[in-house]
């Protein structure tokens, strides 16, 4: 399973080194981190740089201003840590196609972002959600902080199975309820519901003040519609509907026609709302989505 290779040593050498920014708090002015993490009201100096109109005169550095005549800002790294949970799609329609091994892209793209997020010994979590008998399903892992603890994701990684139905809107709902401070929240989804599902999910967390990251996940055969020609039955994996199909180069084309149309979507709602947006479309092509769509994420070297 393509899961796996999340806690390869190889797999995490090209992690080594990456850390995740967020926008949330750039407009800070006096104490900020270059990155733009939470503003810096610690005790540990960081950096320094030159004083601009607007910023808080608390952070002057006075000896500088006494030797040097320059007003010059002291910036200090932050105390406060900004939790970030990872939320996989583990729904039944992760699973097909088979081959494609959707689940084992979103959990591995997944884990390495947590990974990433905890250089900065931030809180993090991975968390997976699919609406299962009884009720929607959103299993969280425990908060780990140092990259020393990434080892302990491996049993929730390597143990998930896809079922049910994808039902965001009431995932999202479910992490909200525990009312914890905003953070940044990652959804790694085929996003395989109505536009209404996901648009409202979305912008339930924007609402709550969580910096919203989306990893369109999908695979190989399903962007591209290279299916073997022929005559099928079938079977919504979600709701057990069937149905007859004939399958040749026409209607492969309307199924890449339709990916992209989906992909172009979501994509342009999440341009609207400010939300990142990456794809990860295709397993085959792993290390170019790490490549070109992580920076996206805010992924920094």
């Amino acid at each position: 399973m393509l899961a796996t290779r999340a806690f390869e040593p190889d797999f995490l050498r090209q992690l080594d080194g990456l850390m995740l920014g967020t926008r949330r708090t750039r407009s800070q002015r006096a104490g900020r981190r270059t990155i733009g993490r939470a503003q810096g009201g610690g005790i540990e100096p960081e950096n320094f740089r030159a004083y601009t109109a607007g910023d808080d005169l608390r952070f002057l550095d006075w000896n500088a201003l006494a030797r040097h005549d320059q007003l010059t800002i002291r910036t200090f790294r932050a105390d406060r840590q900004i939790e970030i949970t990872v939320m996989v799609d583990a729904s039944a329609s992760m699973a097909i196609p088979g081959d494609d091994d959707k689940l084992g892209l979103a959990l591995l793209l997944g884990a390495g972002l947590a990974y990433i997020g905890m250089s900065e010994t931030d809180p993090v979590r991975l968390a997976a959600f699919a609406a299962r008998r009884g009720g929607t399903h959103l299993a969280t892992t425990p908060f780990r902080r140092r990259r020393e603890s990434y080892v302990d994701f491996r049993p929730f990684v390597t143990g998930l199975e896809c079922g049910g139905e994808t039902r965001l809107t009431a995932a999202v709902g479910e992490l909200l309820k525990e009312r914890r401070t905003p953070g940044i929240t990652i959804v790694l989804s085929d996003f395989l519901v109505s536009p209404g599902d996901y648009e409202d999910a979305l912008g339930r967390l924007l609402a709550a003040h969580h910096e919203v990251k989306i990893v369109h996940v999908m695979g190989d055969r399903e962007s591209t519609g290279d299916y073997p020609a022929g005559v099928y039955r079938v079977r919504d994996c979600e709701t057990g509907e069937l149905r007859d199909v004939s399958f040749g180069p026409r209607e492969s084309a309307a199924c890449q026609a339709r990916a992209a149309a989906h992909s172009a979507a979501l994509s342009a709602f999440c341009g609207r709302r400010g939300i990142m947006y990456a794809t990860a479309f295709g397993a085959s092509h792993l290390d170019e989505i790490m490549k070109r769509e992580f920076p996206r994420l805010g992924v920094i070297a």
